[in-house]
C-alpha cells in the first residue's frame, strides 16, 4: 500500500519503513508498534524531525537492538513516525510535517518531541509505541494523550544506533493504553542495558513482578499543581487500592524549587546538545523552527564552567533524593503536567513560561535519572492528564504494579 496515500503525513514519516514484519513469534505476537524518527533501521534513513537532518544523512548501516528485539520477539512494525525537530521541544509541533492533532483534545497540542509516538497509539493505530525521554518527552505526550507512558531508569534500555541529545538525560520509553502491554514490552527492553545478543531470550531477571507500594509520597509544593479534581482522583485511587497516601517535603529538604530544577536541568541539557552537534547546527540552524533555533542560540552561551557546576549540582541532587528514600516504604507521586494540554492558539512568550514550568516537573526524574510511569485520568475538566510514579532506580517494576492496582480499582 501506499504510504503517503493512506497515513497521516504529520504523525508518519515519508521516507519509511512503513511496515516490517516479526522475525520470530514470541511473547509480543499479535502486537503492532511504531517508533520514534530517532531510531536507525537498515537501509533507511534516520530524519530526526527535520529535512535538512535526513537529507544530510546517509542510510543506517545497523539497525537499533531495540527495535530488533521487539520484532524478534513477535511485535510487527507499523511505521516509523514523527518528532519534534532533533527531539528539542516539548510541544509536539513541527513546522516541516504538521503538528499531529491530538485525539482526544483537537484543539490542543499533543505534546513532544515524541508527538508520532504518542498519536498513533492513542488513535488506535498501534498497540504500543517507543519514543525517547529527555526532559519529558514520553511523560509529557503521555499526559496530553491519554496514554500510560513510562521513563525507564537511565540506561536501562538500549540507546544503540539511535540520535543522541543529551548523553546525560537520554532515555528510550514506551507508551500505550494498556498497562500490561506496556510491562510485557518493558519486560523484553529492560532486560540488559547492552546492545541484545539473544533477541529471542532476555534475562530471566527481567520477569520479576513487582511489589505494590504502601504509600505513595506528595510534595507539599507539587501538590499545588494538582487541580482539586485531580487530587480527587488520586485520593479515590489509594483508598480503594489501600494504599496510603502521606505528605512530604521532596523539594525542600533538597533546597530546590521548581524553577531551580528547570534551569539546572536545561544547562546541562544544552550544553551537551552543542557539544554533540554544533557542527551540523553551523550549517544547518537555519533549517529549525524559530523557537528551537532559539534554545540553540541560548546553549551556545553555556560556558564549561557552568556545565561542570550544574553536572556537580546533579549529582547531589540525586544523592539527596537517595537519602530521602532510604526514610521511605512507598513511591513518590508527581503530577506529570500543570495541567491538560496547552491550546494550539498559545504562542510565544506564554508558552515558554508554561514550557519552563513544565520542565520543573519533568527535571525531577530527568536529573536524577529515576524512572517514572505516567498514569491517564480519564475525563478530567482541565483535559486529559494525570500524575505519575516515580521511584529510584531500576524500580520500574514497582511503579507498574502499583499503578495496575491503582487504575484496577477505577475499572
Amino acid at each position: 500500500m501506499d504510504h503517503l496515500t493512506t497515513k497521516d503525513a504529520s504523525v508518519y514519516c515519508t521516507q519509511g519503513p512503513d511496515n516490517l514484519a516479526a522475525t520470530a513469534d514470541g511473547e509480543l505476537s499479535g502486537l503492532t508498534f511504531v517508533f520514534k524518527d530517532l531510531f536507525d533501521v537498515q537501509g533507511y534513513v534516520t530524519g530526526a524531525g527535520n529535512p535538512a537532518w535526513l537529507a544530510s544523512h546517509q542510510p543506517a548501516q545497523q539497525s537499533a537492538s531495540l527495535i530488533e528485539c521487539l520484532l524478534a520477539n513477535g511485535a510487527s512494525c507499523v511505521g516509523r513516525v514523527q518528532t519534534d525537530e532533533l527531539a528539542y521541544s516539548l510541544n509536539g509541533q513541527n513546522i516541516h510535517y504538521g503538528t499531529p492533532v491530538n485525539p482526544l483534545a483537537p484543539n490542543c497540542l499533543p505534546g513532544g518531541s515524541s508527538s508520532g509516538s504518542a498519536v498513533a497509539v492513542a488513535k488506535g493505530e498501534a498497540d504500543f509505541s517507543i519514543g525517547t525521554d529527555t526532559g519529558g518527552s514520553v511523560r509529557v505526550p503521555a499526559s496530553y494523550c491519554g496514554l500510560f507512558g513510562l521513563r525507564p531508569t537511565l540506561g536501562k534500555v538500549s540507546l544503540d544506533n539511535a540520535f543522541q541529545l543529551s548523553k546525560s538525560f537520554d532515555t528510550a520509553g514506551i507508551f500505550s493504553q494498556d498497562l500490561n502491554k506496556l510491562a510485557s514490552v518493558f519486560s523484553l527492553l529492560g532486560a540488559s542495558t547492552q546492545p541484545v545478543t539473544d533477541l529471542k531470550k532476555p534475562a530471566i531477571a527481567s520477569k520479576k513482578q513487582g511489589q505494590v507500594a504502601q504509600n505513595l509520597y506528595l510534595d507539599k509544593t507539587l501538590q499545588q499543581q494538582f487541580s482539586a479534581q485531580r487530587l480527587s482522583v488520586l485520593s479515590r485511587w489509594c483508598q480503594q487500592s489501600n494504599i496510603t497516601l502521606l505528605s512530604c517535603d521532596l523539594l525542600a529538604d533538597t533546597e530546590q524549587t521548581l524553577d531551580k530544577l528547570s534551569l539546572l536541568f536545561r544547562t546541562i541539557q544544552g550544553f551537551e546538545i552543542i557539544e554533540e552537534h554544533e557542527a551540523w547546527l553551523t550549517k544547518h540552524g537555519d533549517s529549525l523552527d524559530p523557537s528551537i533555533l532559539q534554545r540553540v542560540v541560548w546553549a551556545r552561551t553555556i560556558t564549561p564552567q557552568q556545565y561542570r557546576e550544574a553536572k556537580a549540582q546533579q549529582h547531589n541532587f540525586k544523592q539527596q533524593l537517595l537519602s530521602q528514600f532510604k526514610d521511605m516504604q512507598g513511591l513518590w507521586v508527581i503530577p506529570t503536567t500543570p495541567s491538560g494540554p496547552p491550546a494550539l492558539t498559545m504562542e510565544g512568550e506564554a508558552l515558554a513560561e508554561y514550557r519552563s514550568q513544565l520542565m520543573g516537573l519533568t527535571s525531577i526524574a530527568g536529573l536524577a535519572g529515576f524512572p517514572q510511569l505516567h498514569l491517564p485520568i480519564q475525563n478530567l475538566q482541565e483535559g486529559p492528564c494525570g500524575f505519575s510514579l516515580m521511584g529510584i532506580d531500576n524500580q520500574e517494576e514497582d511503579l507498574i504494579k502499583t499503578g495496575l492496582s491503582l487504575w484496577q480499582g477505577e475499572q
